[in-house]
C-alpha cells in the first residue's frame, strides 16, 4: 500500500511547494506595486464568484473521519 501512495504524496508535495512559491511571488508583487491591492472593486466581481463566496465554497474544508 505504501508504494502506491508514494507517487501521490510526491505530487502533493510538489503542489504545495508550487503554491508556496506562487504566494511568495504574489506578496513580492504587492510589495512592489502596492496600488494593485486596491485595483479591483468588489461590486464588479463576476456573479459566479460572488455566489461561491456567499455559499462558503471558498473556505477550507475540514475532512471528516470515514465511518467504519
Amino acid at each position: 500500500m505504501r508504494t502506491r501512495a508514494r507517487p501521490i504524496l510526491d505530487l502533493a508535495r510538489r503542489g504545495a511547494e508550487a503554491r508556496r512559491a506562487l504566494l511568495h511571488e504574489i506578496r513580492l508583487l504587492l510589495l512592489a506595486f502596492p496600488h494593485l491591492r486596491d485595483a479591483f472593486d468588489e461590486a464588479e466581481l463576476p456573479i459566479s464568484f460572488i455566489i461561491a463566496k456567499g455559499s462558503g465554497r471558498l473556505t477550507k474544508r475540514t475532512r471528516t473521519a470515514p465511518k467504519k
